[in-house]
């Protein structure tokens, strides 16, 4: 430091601070900067680890793409896997990449300055405060192939930088000319905050066999068939990250000798599902899923959606299925209607949902997000209640109405959720979806035994639905123990001629008859239908279906003239109250027309076997069980080769549907026998 009359000059480095006081003609102090953070630009190929599964088409666009590309999709779904063997293979084609972690705003506008460095601009070009510029200009003039990957992006203001990623100013530029990729991976595909640039690729789970090969490639030793695997993998929701967690943890198991695991540990796939099932294993042990769907919802919050969270709670008190949207309408959820509705884009957009809007609006939450966030079973319950006051209006909503309300049954749900759980099961049967309606109907009933008094109407609803499945299903032993049961408790709980006890004696007398013991039930029937025509009259639904087994009973005792007489009574009234096309109506055209054959009048019974099969098959499928009821009668009317085809199909279907020893399957197997050539 110089001083003098004229004035005072400093030169040359110094370190600390320097004062002057007075006039100061001259000050020049040039110093080194601060070293800046310490930041890489290396890919982490440290992670490469298995192969990677189900995103070959994918990687093979990405390898041959140039421009801006985003890869979002719920955390753990693979998407730094993907980027990074997009990395590996342009790598090994001598492509550069460069790999920024965008997590926060230090790294990323380190690691772009860096990459900056790489590409040729100096010290004072970064100083200028213009690096995005600068760098997009470079970029844009490099050859290519090359790979910048921007990873774990999910905060897209940290992107803005020194302008908007929408608008094409901030630290992501689509709309610059490139011969390279740019490839981002985030949680966020708001198509709206990245603008109309880059190619948003959506990264949803794995399909359940691409699945089971990511737990067989992480599994050292054999731990089950692969249809055990693909089972896991689905309830594991197709997670890359949870799949690789249950297929570490079964190889941790496989590793150590039996003597050194805990009895009941699961070390097979199968067993690690039931486990699962159970609440016995977690697939997120230290925690990791779960900070997941922490960092999700702090993005949702952060992004204005107040709500989402007790959303996503809500959500996932429903079975691990669709869920129709139109059943938040009753749930008083406090949200408007526009931010209900954003939410659950956002979820969406998370892959923390599925948000699906073909048709009848659905949304379905990934299994691990509803394990995570189980709860609110009550305010559902009375939610779908609501809905069930209504069953005209539900139409096709039922089948997605089912899973739902029969799941979380328990001693502590409200009245409410048995009562929608017993119309699922008539449902089920009405759908003839018998196994599953049994096995509903089996549980149902034992809820409501459990929770409720004996005498609560519930609980002998659910003791006729269980009985009612079980005829259905052929059970007839089962069924004649419960709705006998069922009878008796009514007869001493109820007046002789309630409604109720009526049904569950026409329904028990149903049984008899088909199980070969019609003496007694004809008595039944008989009795059963004075006492519906005194109370209901001729026309009732009630009395016409009890007429019906009247007719059949004699039909059965071979007393052909006078159950033909009979059906058409019957058939005439539902015609003309219900339609010739009602179910009940059906079964009585179905049903004559047999009579008819057994009578001889053959060319008659084909004519409405032909009409009543057609009327099923258009209403119900062609596997339905009365549709295939209607296909086995038609067959027994054909010509030899037409009904050995026919009844050849009706035994497959029976055969995949209720297996091949049930008693319906063998009686068809039986009835096409009679129909081979000697």
């Amino acid at each position: 430091m110089t001083t003098g009359a004229g004035g005072n000059s400093i030169t040359g480095g110094t370190q600390g601070t320097v004062v002057q006081a007075g006039h100061i003609e001259h000050l020049v102090v040039r110093q080194a900067p601060p070293p800046a953070d310490e930041v890489t630009v290396a890919p982490p190929w440290g992670l490469r680890g298995a192969p990677l599964r189900g995103r070959a088409e994918l990687l093979a666009r990405l390898r041959a793409a140039s421009g801006t590309h985003v890869l979002y999709g719920l955390g753990g779904v693979g998407k730094t896997s993907l980027a990074l063997a997009v990395a590996d293979v342009l790598a090994a084609d001598g492509a550069p990449v460069w790999w920024v972690a965008a997590q926060d705003a230090g790294r990323l506008a380190g690691g772009l300055r860096a990459v900056a460095r790489r590409l040729g601009l100096s010290e004072d070009e970064l100083a200028a405060g213009q690096t995005a510029d600068l760098l997009w200009e470079r970029l844009a003039g490099l050859p290519g192939p090359w790979l910048l990957v921007l990873d774990n992006a999910d905060d897209l203001a940290l992107l803005d930088g020194p302008g908007s990623l929408a608008a094409g100013t901030g630290w992501v530029r689509a709309s610059a000319p490139l011969r390279g990729l740019v490839l981002v991976t985030t949680r966020d595909g708001e198509p709206a905050a990245w603008g109309t640039g880059p190619v948003l690729h959506p990264l949803g789970a794995l399909p359940g066999a691409e699945g089971a090969r990511v737990l067989a490639d992480r599994v050292a030793a054999e731990a089950g068939p692969a249809t055990d695997a693909e089972l896991l993998a689905v309830r594991l929701g197709g997670l890359p990250l949870a799949l690789d967690s249950a297929g570490r943890y079964l190889a941790s198991v496989a590793e150590r000798p039996a003597y050194f695991r805990t009895p009941g540990e699961p070390a097979t796939y199968g067993a690690y599902l039931a486990a699962l099932g159970a609440g016995d294993v977690t697939v997120d042990g230290d925690g990791t899923l779960a900070r997941i769907w922490a960092m999700s919802l702090r993005l949702l919050r952060d992004r204005g959606h107040a709500h989402a969270e007790g959303l996503l709670r809500l959500l996932a008190g429903f079975a691990d299925a669709p869920v129709p949207l139109r059943v938040f309408a009753p749930v008083r959820v406090d949200i408007p209607p526009g931010e209900l509705w954003s939410c659950l884009q956002a979820l969406d957009r998370l892959g923390l949902a599925t948000l699906q809007t073909d048709g009848e609006p659905l949304v379905t939450l990934h299994p691990l997000v509803r394990d995570a966030f189980r709860g609110e079973r009550e305010r559902l319950s009375a939610a779908l209640a609501e809905e069930l006051e209504s069953p005209q209006r539900l139409g096709p909503l039922w089948p997605l109405l089912v899973p739902h309300l029969l799941d979380g049954l328990g001693p502590d749900v409200p009245y409410s959720a048995w009562a929608g759980a017993v119309r699922a099961v008539r449902s089920l049967t009405a759908r003839g979806l018998l196994q599953e309606a049994v096995e509903a109907a089996t549980t149902v009933s034992q809820g409501t035994a459990d929770a409720l008094t004996e005498d609560d109407p519930l609980t002998m609803a659910a003791r006729f639905t269980h009985g009612r499945a079980l005829l259905h299903l052929a059970r007839y032993g089962e069924a004649l123990v419960v709705l006998h049961a069922l009878v008796e408790d009514c007869c001493r709980l109820l007046p002789p001629d309630d409604l109720f006890l009526l049904q569950a004696r026409n329904e028990r007398a149903l049984v008899l008859q088909q199980s070969g013991s019609n003496d007694l039930s004809q008595v039944e029937f008989t009795a059963v239908l004075e006492s519906l025509l005194r109370l209901l009259g001729p026309d009732h639904e009630h009395t016409l279906i009890t007429h019906h087994n009247v007719a059949m009973d004699l039909a059965i005792l071979g007393r052909l003239d006078e159950a033909l007489t009979e059906l058409d009574v019957v058939l005439a009234a539902e015609t003309r109250l219900l339609g010739p096309d009602h179910d009940d109506t059906l079964t009585t055209r179905e049903n004559r027309a047999c009579v008819l054959r057994d009578l001889g009048d053959t060319e008659a019974a084909r004519s409405e076997l032909r009409a009543v099969t057609e009327a099923r098959r258009r209403r119900f499928g062609p596997e339905h069980p009365t549709t295939l009821s209607a296909r086995f009668n038609l067959a027994t009317v054909l010509a030899p080769d037409r009904a050995r085809a026919e009844l050849a199909a009706v035994l497959h279907a029976r055969t995949r549907l209720l297996g091949p020893h049930h008693p319906i399957t063998v009686a068809t197997g039986e009835a096409l026998a009679r129909t081979l050539p000697e």
